[in-house]
């Protein structure tokens, strides 16, 4: 679905694709599709024009690695990022804790709308803001809706999720903003974990965080 709506590798396009294109892909698009087995390793497709896209977890678990690797080498103060997918420990050359700005949700500029600080941590946001496209004064958006086959339509702008696994982070990031505002928020709590919620209301922004996400938070400086 992403593919059809002109967001994966192939060609971008700038009108939305027929229903009749929305459903035949739906009808291919599922995890009932695949087996998975853990030992020995393999994955198996129930129907081969399946396709495995990993762009919602490939780069936090980019981040995930090298953290990793660093830890082997003794390193106590360092910072990792891959495409806005972060992971912080220790402290950075000033002996404070590494601080991660997230982006104001808007497509016209580029500003702070919060603060985080990172130690053994790390940090992973999606947003409708920044990959998109318009038609007839509609705005489609990269985050698809496997439910539907469509786009997100509701007000949320941005998830940011805090987790020891920057690739559990990039996942439920995803998972949260296309389930939007209420659903998302609601299962964020359930699970205790340390989410940002940006909502767009007109022209300004609304924040909705959890608990676990305030312990985090600082003030600018």
């Amino acid at each position: 679905l992403v593919n059809l709506w002109g967001f994966g590798p192939g060609a971008r396009r700038e009108k939305a694709p027929s229903p009749n294109e929305i459903e035949a892909t739906r009808a291919r698009v599922g995890y009932q599709f695949l087996e998975l087995r853990a030992e020995p390793p393999a994955l198996r497709k129930a129907r081969p024009d399946l396709y495995l896209d990993l762009s919602a977890i490939a780069k936090g678990y980019a981040v995930d690695l090298l953290a990793a690797y660093l830890n082997s080498l003794g390193l106590t103060d360092y910072l990792v990022e891959i495409g806005g997918e972060v992971w912080g420990r220790g402290h950075n050359r000033h002996g404070r804790p590494w601080r991660i700005a997230i982006e104001k949700p808007d497509p016209g500029s580029r500003s702070v709308h919060d603060i985080v600080e990172l130690d053994g941590l790390g940090i992973a946001t999606s947003g409708d803001y920044r990959n998109f496209f318009e038609q007839g004064g509609n705005r489609y958006s990269h985050s698809i809706d496997p439910a539907s086959g469509l786009p997100v339509r509701h007000n949320l702008a941005s998830v940011t999720v805090l987790a020891p696994s920057v690739m559990r982070a990039d996942a439920l990031a995803t998972a949260l903003l296309i389930m939007g505002p209420e659903r998302g928020l609601a299962l964020a709590e359930q699970q205790g974990l340390a989410v940002l919620f940006i909502l767009r209301e007109g022209d300004a922004f609304r924040t909705r965080a959890t608990p676990e996400f305030a312990r985090y938070r600082v003030q600018p400086t």
